[in-house]
């Protein structure tokens, strides 16, 4: 439908439509219908005995007008006769004017007289010949007054019952106003004979939630049975008349379809009609449009209420739809009416003029709301893409998910998910319930959207195996939530005395069970004894859990059926462990909670039972056809895989660093690997960087961190050699696949200048000061960690280092240094010119280095005997001589890599260049601007001179390969000295102070994340 119409949506009509009228019970009184007077529907009615009618006051259809010609014949002559009256006037001008209307009066009075005596009657039918069966509540009869008036408890009585359902605030239904409602329910006391039976349906709805809550907390003298109030809901309903979509009618229609849900749960088939009823008698009732649209003329309050009404209704019809497998009635295109608004009950009112919502991190009940409003569209996407209603493709699914996960960032602190025993005392028992009800439903939406792409008969499909890989982690987070909630509502449970949610499980149920019902056919090898009994032990306890509620829930049923098939084909040769605490010996359920307040439900367990203990260790199956992501990572520590990454942001110049979390991605594009970061580096500069006084190039706010030591975690298609558990480098120096010439940047470092390619592979790949990161494939190189680590003893921060040895091995083979050969390198006291210097020292090539300090070189060149320091004087002659005495013949080439600093005084570039021999070399490897050089000369001596960006994909491979074969030394053997041992990333403050002051060759600060 066009967005621009679909406002007018039952507004507007070329004709004004057909309507089809039923014969509906009546329930007031033949006399006061035709009288057009208010019916006290007593049996005589108050109207009828004071007109002394008492036995005409009969209640049915109304009667059928007899069908007279004679009648029709006498009305058309008086017609005739009032036309000639008529003509008379008109003919006469003032006089007779008295006559004539007393004529023309006469003449109406008989025709009044003839219209009574056509209303002649027949017979009344009895009333139950002609009530029509409702297609949703059945042969269900309407009900009167003094049925209600019968069917109400005492004034005390209902009072609790209200204030029950009030405080339970996880049953509640955001759309009834707390502070309107007792304005409604004083005036129903005071005047019951004039209130709605549509609002009075709304009052039996909350009877019945609130009875459900007293008997579960035992303050009931007497049980009440909640199904009374709920059939009395219903015959509210039909008494009125909820479908002509009058005031209160999709209210208590949805008000029926939340309180049926909490007392029957998901086995009642008919939820589903009602839901799909509840839907299309919102859309007639404008629900959902524009609440600010002004030919609606809605007040602030009423705006708001609509908004929540529809939200509830979309709540239903997700869940609806995921539940029967079905597209959901409700589409992005057809209803434009936002999220429900921040604000308490107690913030606004009928009489409010404005709302002022409060930040969605104030932690209140309304709150949980509207992140589920938020979540619902994204999830009736998934819906479409998961029913294959248009093709569905891989590509398709990583953009929900991203959605997805955005979305699940985006929930504050408070609603996060959380160990429920672990939570503060003071958190309430509906917002431990909202964490979990959030959780299960990204956990459901994660695992149907991957569904598609699990191909049982293709096993070792990549897709298939990282999409069972997904399904399965949202399983395991679903199930351990669920026995969670389950333990605590155990005596002496932190929801022990809320325990009345046991009846509102069964959307749990439902959710667990969407979410467990993609690892019912996966395949299990078998597991060795020793490890199976504490899976089976698991499983079989999730499994009574589940078949103690399978009599009030065919999901929780479904469920126990899922955890019974996998247990039985339970295989590990590698395991996952997951500590989930909790007490095995009892479980609540509804039932229980029904039938006894006090009562325990004892599971029964068998000989094969497992020993119930503080922690139960959860063993996960890891097998090629069970989780493709892990296959034969015999060593890796998945406890080191977070579901949340840490990562610093700089927000803007000389603004703290901002700490941001966000969820560890689930899917890994083609072409990339999702790599669990290490080490990294922090650079002496990267301080004045963020100040804002740096010459390197980025865009705020962004990431920093441009090289790291990884383990892969996953990668996407398109890799070849690359597996996770692999330990790799990650280099930070990213080219465009299509333009790696053209367009390179230092990903979390420089953007290249600004150019607007750059920039896009600059924002396109996060920088490196975080968990887990996102890399392209030919970025990540892979380190052989039998040597490296097990051989050589290199830590992460030492391994690190190969970072800053890369640069000087690009400038290196930019000069086409042979051992043997002589080398200048200037200066030499800096991080980078240093690790020329060591480098070239440790291929076998004699390196004189020059620095204004020949003290500061003097770590570097009592280390490596080859290396020659010489301080300059800053005479040109004198340091042309002193160089001349090292190297007669002239030096084989020269390194230059000065900082842009060195612009103002670039003696020692002169004197290098002038220090070559012929057909020397000569390659700039730093940052200076503007200088000038000896033209005639480096002509004369055909000096090639060379410029050397960072270094190439084949020369840090080719650094690998030496440092694996011991050529090139790390750590303390080569003089390395990781300053500060390594900082987390909270303490980054700290780490960047210890950087700007790590300057020195050797030293390096890292993030061991």
């Amino acid at each position: 439908m066009n967005q621009d119409l679909s406002k007018y949506t039952t507004t507007f009509r070329a004709s004004q439509p057909r309507r089809i009228k039923r014969n509906r019970q009546t329930v007031s009184c033949c006399n006061c219908r035709s009288r057009k007077l208010k019916c006290d529907r007593e049996q005589p009615c108050g109207a009828c005995r004071k007109r002394g009618e008492e036995n005409a006051c009969r209640f049915g259809p109304a009667p059928k007008r007899a069908s007279s010609s004679a009648g029709k014949d006498e009305l058309r002559k008086e017609l005739r006769h009032m036309t000639l009256v008529l003509d008379a006037l008109a003919e006469k001008s003032g006089t007779g004017r008295d006559v004539s209307h007393s004529q023309l009066a006469e003449s109406i009075n008989r025709m009044q007289r003839v219209l009574d005596a056509d209303e002649t009657t027949v017979p009344a039918e009895p009333a139950s010949a002609h009530h029509e069966i409702d297609v949703v509540f059945g042969s269900m009869s309407p009900t009167t007054l003094p049925e209600i008036y019968r069917a109400l408890p005492d004034r005390q009585a209902t009072d609790s019952m209200i204030a029950a359902y009030f405080n339970a605030r996880y049953l509640t239904a955001p759309f009834i106003h707390a502070h309107q409602f007792r304005r409604q329910y004083d005036l129903f006391w005071n005047s019951p004979e004039s209130a709605n039976f549509l609002w009075v349906s709304i009052l039996f709805s909350i009877l019945a939630i609130g009875a459900v809550v007293t008997n579960a907390k035992g303050t009931n003298a007497i049980p009440v049975d909640p199904l009374t109030y709920l059939n009395m809901s219903a015959r509210c309903l039909l008494a009125g008349q909820y479908l002509e979509a009058e005031e209160f009618s999709t209210e208590a229609l949805a008000m029926y379809s939340h309180s049926r849900f909490t007392l029957r749960g998901s086995q009642d088939i008919a939820l589903h009609s009602l839901c799909g009823l509840t839907v299309r008698l919102a859309q007639l009732r404008g629900y959902h449009r524009v609440p600010s649209d002004p030919s609606l003329a809605l007040t602030p309050f009423q705006a708001e209420m609509r908004r929540r009404v529809w939200f509830i209704i979309q709540l239903y019809d997700v869940l609806c739809a995921f539940g029967r497998g079905l597209p959901s009635l409700i589409h992005e295109d057809t209803c434009h009416t936002g999220h429900p608004t921040n604000v308490t009950d107690d913030d606004f009112d009928e009489d409010s003029i404005l709302l002022s919502p409060r930040p969605l991190t104030d932690p209140q009940s309304m709150a949980a709301c509207v992140y589920q409003s938020m979540l619902l569209p994204i999830l009736r996407r998934i819906i479409r893409h998961a029913l294959g209603l248009k093709a569905c493709t891989y590509p398709d699914a990583i953009l929900l998910g991203h959605e997805l996960e955005t979305w699940y960032l985006s929930i504050p602190p408070y609603l996060r998910a959380r160990s429920i025993r672990s939570t503060a005392f003071t958190d309430k028992s509906h917002t431990v319930m909202d964490r979990v009800m959030l959780e299960l439903l990204y956990s459901m939406g994660n695992s149907i959207l991957y569904r598609p792409f699990l191909d049982l008969t293709k096993p070792q499909d990549q897709l298939s195996q990282v999409s069972l890989a997904i399904c399965r982690r949202m399983a395991m987070k679903g199930v351990r939530a669920y026995i969670e909630v389950d333990r605590e509502l155990q005596r002496g449970g932190r929801l022990h005395e809320d325990r009345y949610i046991a009846f509102n499980l069964s959307s749990s149920d439902f959710m667990v069970w969407k979410i467990l019902a993609p690892l019912e056919f996966a395949d299990c090898p078998d597991m060795p004894m020793q490890e199976s009994s504490n899976v089976k032990g698991m499983l079989e306890t999730a499994c009574q859990m589940w078949s103690a509620r399978a009599a009030t829930s065919m999901h929780a049923s479904e469920a126990s059926r899922v955890l019974r098939v996998i247990s039985g084909q339970i295989q590990i040769a590698q395991h996952w462990v997951i500590e989930i605490p909790f007490d095995t010996s009892n479980f609540y359920c509804a039932d229980d909670i029904r039938n006894d307040n006090q009562t325990q439900l004892a599971s029964q367990h068998g000989e094969n039972e497992a020993e119930p203990s503080e922690a139960l260790a959860l063993s996960i199956p890891e097998a090629p056809s069970f989780d493709a992501l892990l296959t034969g990572l015999e060593d890796i520590d998945w406890e080191a895989f977070p579901e949340i990454t840490k990562s610093l942001i700089v927000p803007a110049f000389n603004e703290p660093l901002v700490l941001e979390k966000s969820l560890t991605p689930t899917v890994t594009a083609p072409g990339t690997a999702l790599v669990r970061i290490l080490s990294t580096s922090v650079r002496p500069h990267n301080r004045n960087g963020f100040a804002g006084k740096g010459f390197l190039s980025f865009t705020l706010p962004f990431a920093p961190g441009d090289t790291a030591v990884a383990r892969v975690l996953s990668v996407g298609d398109g890799a070849v050699a690359l597996k996770p558990g692999q330990l790799v480098f990650i280099n930070g120096f990213v080219a465009a696949r299509d333009d790696p010439d053209g367009t390179r940047v230092l990903i979390g470092l420089h953007d290249g200048g600004g150019k607007a390619r750059d920039v896009e592979i600059f924002q396109l790949y996060k920088g490196l000061w975080r968990d887990t990161a996102t890399m392209p494939i030919e970025n990540c190189l892979v380190l052989n960690e039998a040597i490296l680590r097990d051989q050589m003893g290199y830590s992460y921060a030492d391994l690190n280092y190969i970072q800053r040895l890369a640069v000087a091995y690009g400038g290196i083979s930019a000069a086409d240094l042979r051992p043997g050969e002589t080398v200048i390198v200037a200066p030499a006291t800096g991080h980078f010119s240093g690790a020329v210097a060591e480098v070239a020292a440790q291929i076998g090539c004699r390196v004189i280095a020059l620095s204004r300090s020949a003290s500061k070189l003097e770590p570097l060149a009592s280390r490596y005997p080859r290396i020659t320091a010489l301080e300059l004087t800053g005479d040109t002659e004198k340091d042309l001589k002193a160089i001349r005495e090292l190297c007669p013949e002239g030096a084989d080439a020269f390194i230059d890599i000065s900082p842009s600093q060195a612009t103002a005084s670039p003696h020692h570039l002169s004197v290098s260049l002038d220090s070559l021999r012929p057909f020397g070399r000569a390659v700039f490897l730093g940052a200076m601007l503007g200088v000038s050089v000896n033209y005639v000369g480096i002509m004369a001596r055909n000096i090639t001179i060379k410029g050397q960006f960072m270094f190439t994909r084949a020369e840090l491979v080719s650094l690998i390969k030496l440092i694996e074969t011991g050529v090139l030394k790390l750590g303390k053997d080569a003089g390395h000295e990781t300053v500060g041992g390594g900082f987390a990333l909270e303490d980054w403050e700290e780490a960047l102070v210890v950087a700007e002051g790590a300057a020195a060759w050797g030293q390096q600060v890292v993030f061991t994340p």
